[in-house]
């Protein structure tokens, strides 16, 4: 079994409900925790009500059943019955709980995720676009509502990724999208410059209205904001920063001035190619989402686990034309 820790009573709402935390090292530990939708079911109730526990909407009793066929808690005392997964991402699903939450685990410990084709490949899907949903509904909830600011220190540029295929044979792309990165900048321990979290934004174009509202809903007013020459950045004195520019001459130039954002750049393409092969340009933002949440989280991945996973509980339930048939869908564009 995995290692068993005793934890503090304010972090209870984070773990299974007799008070112990699992360390879930591998698969293998994940498997065995999660192994059927009754410990799944527990789990769940432990996040979603935390310390106060479970209480009866209709009678305020506070034990109850679990109905693992149907994914209900029910009352011992009324019978009153209250569903699991009602208006949250899992709303209307017919697979076990098992496999939403191995997928959930997957996407937000593993360093490059999975796609939609690996994941109808791991869990026997019988369609990609059944795997594909889950992971946009997924990604959607990958976005904390109380994400803090970056502050202090702070590198910010712009960069184009292509997002569509033209063309025959090895022709790749003309659809470009314009990705706006900041990247808080921390000392470590040894004293050397270190990538603290990251925010990213698919922008329209790289004009001054763009990149001030992107570094203003993102980085905390009086920060040190260290940008290249481009005119679009002037005036972030005005708005309360101290504006530092260094100006790039030769490209080569850049990454030796920025080297945390040029090295984000650098992973994210190769993530997004690597895993993904391509990424349209209407969905790129929640593919952005992924990135930036699973690299802020990459020091403590089990709680990003259990924070993806409640913010799922969470999220507004949305099918699969909510994402392919409006023109623009809707995204948290942090």
């Amino acid at each position: 079994m995995p290692k068993r820790q005793k934890t503090p009573d304010w972090v209870k709402q984070l773990l299974i409900p007799n008070g112990y935390t699992y360390k879930l090292r591998s698969v293998i530990d994940f498997m065995k925790f999660f192994q059927d939708d009754k410990k799944c079911l527990q789990y769940i109730a432990n996040l979603r009500w935390g310390d106060t526990g479970w209480r009866c909407l209709s009678c305020n009793h506070d034990e109850y059943t679990f109905i693992t066929t149907r994914k209900l808690i029910r009352c011992k005392n009324c019978h009153y019955e209250e569903s699991f997964i009602a208006n949250t991402v899992m709303r209307k699903t017919h697979k076990p709980l098992s496999h939403w939450l191995w997928t959930i685990y997957t996407i937000a410990t593993g360093k490059t995720g999975i796609s939609a084709m690996e994941l109808m490949r791991q869990l026997d899907f019988g369609s990609y676009e059944t795997a594909w949903t889950w992971l946009q509904k997924l990604r959607m909830a990958m976005v904390d509502a109380d994400r803090p600011l970056l502050q202090d220190d702070v590198e910010v540029d712009e960069t184009l990724v292509f997002t569509g295929k033209t063309g025959t044979g090895r022709t790749y792309g003309s659809a470009k999208a314009i990705i706006a990165c900041a990247v808080e900048v921390l000392t470590s321990k040894k004293g050397h410059a270190i990538s603290g979290r990251i925010y990213l934004r698919n922008i329209p174009s790289a004009n001054r209205e763009n990149l001030h509202s992107f570094i203003s809903d993102h980085v905390e007013h009086g920060s040190i904001v260290r940008t290249d020459g481009w005119k679009a950045y002037k005036g972030l004195d005005e708005l309360g920063y101290e504006h530092i520019i260094e100006p790039i001459r030769l490209q080569k130039e850049a990454q030796k001035k920025f080297p945390r954002i040029h090295r984000v750049f650098s992973n994210l393409k190769a993530w997004l190619i690597g895993t993904h092969r391509f990424v349209s340009k209407k969905h790129l933002q929640n593919y952005l989402n992924e990135y930036a949440y699973r690299f802020n989280a990459r020091y403590d991945p089990i709680s990003a686990f259990n924070r993806v996973l409640k913010n799922a509980l969470l999220q507004a339930p949305r099918e699969y034309k909510g994402f392919v048939k409006p023109r623009e869908p809707i995204y948290v564009n942090p």
